[in-house]
């Protein structure tokens, strides 16, 4: 079977053959799981990262953000 192009994408590099071996649908499906989950922990550090921030007094936000940001 061949490796869905998304995938690929996805991992950065072709992936392990057992994956390789699912069918066309399951691959598809596997890529979307993927995609949803890098997004809601995309989302998750940025709400993580800006709760944390509002700890930090006001005066010296901007610098710790840009700090850690760079």
């Amino acid at each position: 079977m061949s490796t869905d192009p998304r995938l690929i994408e996805l991992l950065g590099t072709e992936p392990p053959a057992s994956i390789a071996a699912l069918s066309d649908a399951d691959q598809a499906l596997l890529v979307q799981v993927i995609a949803g989950a890098r997004k809601k922990q995309s989302r998750d550090l940025a709400e993580s990262f800006d709760a944390a921030l509002r700890h930090v007094p006001f005066p010296v936000r901007g610098l710790v953000k840009k700090t850690l940001l760079g």
